[in-house]
């Protein structure tokens, strides 16, 4: 048994959970391995992400005996990185802490932090989620956030979290803060006493930070160099398309005062 420390862009894939006819990242996964003759018995990412959602740091349980080269595997992939290797058994559930960022569009950041922290501690979240016969729809979690700039990081960590909880809860959050929800509504729904209708907000912005594994973990470092790279050159691709589509909104901005001025 093996365990991976995986990190994805997830907008290129249908999902962590391998699937039929669509890329998933288990699915390239274990392509590559199939690719190079490596015998896996099961597999199982220990945190399930949706369609568009990224992971800094996943972990994917191998059944085989064989020694990984976790660099050799990582160059037959693309836009998954596998840096890190365990034969150490956990302790299951792991806490997984998820990163939500969310624009601000003007809205009121007392009420913002004010709505994220109702959802703190134990509840039902039934109505923050897309039920998929789970039996318990009951999680305990830990909210924070902090404000970068025009960007709200919305954190949430736990132990387990139902399918789109943490979008559902964002899109909620925003309700709150536009005034179509109450805290009326959203505390007799988190008690199960009722039922509200909640709407996801979009998975490119939801990314798995960290899952605390508190075992031994060999690293790579050429791996990890590969991966800064990555994020470096999207930095700066992102800071290049942020501040042409600025200046194009500042031009149209301008010319549309000239129309107004004749």
């Amino acid at each position: 048994m093996v365990y991976l420390k995986v990190a994805y862009n997830g907008r290129g894939f249908y999902g962590s959970q391998i699937q039929p006819n669509v890329r998933t990242v288990e699915g390239d996964i274990i392509q590559a391995l199939n690719n190079d003759g490596i015998k896996i018995t099961n597999y199982k990412f220990l945190s399930r992400t949706d369609r568009g959602v990224s992971a800094l740091s996943n972990i994917l349980k191998l059944g085989t005996e064989e020694n990984l080269n976790i660099k050799k595997l990582t160059h037959s992939l693309k836009d998954i990185w596998i840096y890190g290797k365990t034969n150490n058994e956990m302790n299951l559930p792991l806490t997984k802490t998820y990163r939500y960022y969310l624009f601000d569009n003007d809205y009121d950041e007392d009420l913002i932090a004010k709505s994220l922290s109702l959802f703190d501690g134990h509840h039902d979240f039934f109505s923050f989620s897309k039920y998929d016969g789970a039996e318990e729809t009951k999680r305990a979690i830990e909210t924070n956030y902090r404000k970068k700039g025009s960007i709200y990081i919305l954190e949430f960590k736990g132990k387990g979290f139902l399918w789109q909880m943490i979008r559902r809860i964002v899109g909620s959050i925003v309700d709150y803060a536009n005034g179509n929800l109450t805290d009326e509504k959203i505390l007799s729904a988190l008690s199960g006493k009722s039922i509200i209708s909640t709407t996801p907000f979009p998975s490119e912005y939801l990314l798995l930070y960290d899952i605390e594994t508190k075992c031994n973990m060999e690293y790579d470092e050429y791996v990890i160099r590969i991966l800064k790279k990555r994020f470096n050159d999207l930095f700066a691709d992102f800071s290049a398309r942020s501040l042409l589509e600025n200046e194009c909104f500042t031009y149209m901005d301008e010319t549309e005062k000239l129309i107004n001025r004749d």
